[in-house]
């Protein structure tokens, strides 16, 4: 795919345009950001919910967003976790592994106005609990995409919880993020890749939930966002 890379990314264009999406190309990180931003005021969002992406923490997403006045929440655990402590990642697939439960309870206590609590099952649906009012009330979802796929221009999103699920479907805009280099060029391609992935990343034998979006909501679809925007990011993955 990378040999052919400039083939597989406008087959991808062509296939996700004509299923109704709108594909985006951004040479540096501070172009993906102006893009996303100019999205969020062009359909008046004022709030952002954000399933796991690492390419938006290259892009600084998140202060872009709240400089032109639009509310990001992370909807990650631990992402969330980070955004209350105002704390960047420190692991690609858990973001939050250099706090303890104790300092995650420190800063729930503090940022939920709730009594301390210390249990991780209680921690957790405190987190649910807080972060359900943003789902049914956000303008827009971003998401990272594992893989994007030519033959049907479809973006993935590979999670262990079901956020992503959430963000890519509930809100009316919904707006995929992702370097070039991750075109693959069939499903039979990504059924490989979807094996190779968690066993890669933490040992599983297959993710919890392997999201695959394609095209905005359709005629006679019980979800879906109306406007579907994809923003393939170079940012000096070409030179490398």
């Amino acid at each position: 795919a990378i040999e052919n890379l400039d083939v597989w990314l406008a087959t991808f264009e062509k296939e996700a345009t004509r299923r109704g999406a709108t594909v985006l190309y951004a040479e540096t990180a501070e172009q993906a950001s102006k893009l996303v931003v100019d999205i969020a005021k062009k359909h008046d969002v004022k709030k952002v919910i954000k399933s796991k992406s690492m390419v938006s923490e290259e892009m600084q997403l998140n202060r872009a967003l709240e400089d032109a006045g639009v509310i990001p929440v992370e909807t990650d655990l631990g992402e969330y976790i980070l955004q209350l402590a105002n704390d960047p990642p420190s692991h690609i697939i858990a973001p939050a592994i250099h706090l303890t439960k104790e300092q995650v309870s420190d800063v729930f206590e503090v940022k939920h106005e709730r009594p301390r609590r210390t249990d991780i099952p209680g921690m957790c649906q405190e987190a649910r609990e807080m972060l359900r009012g943003h789902f049914v009330t956000a303008d827009m979802g971003i998401s990272g995409a594992n893989f994007i796929v030519a033959e049907t221009g479809s973006t993935l999103i590979v999670t262990n919880e079901g956020n992503g699920r959430m963000v890519t479907t509930l809100p009316r805009v919904h707006v995929a993020i992702t370097g070039i280099e991750k075109v693959v060029p069939t499903l039979e391609d990504l059924s490989t890749l979807i094996r190779l992935l968690p066993r890669h990343a933490t040992g599983q034998t297959i993710s919890n939930y392997v999201s695959v979006t394609t095209g905005p909501q359709r005629e006679g679809d019980s979800d879906g966002p109306q406007h579907f925007h994809i923003i393939l990011l170079d940012g000096g993955r070409t030179k490398l």
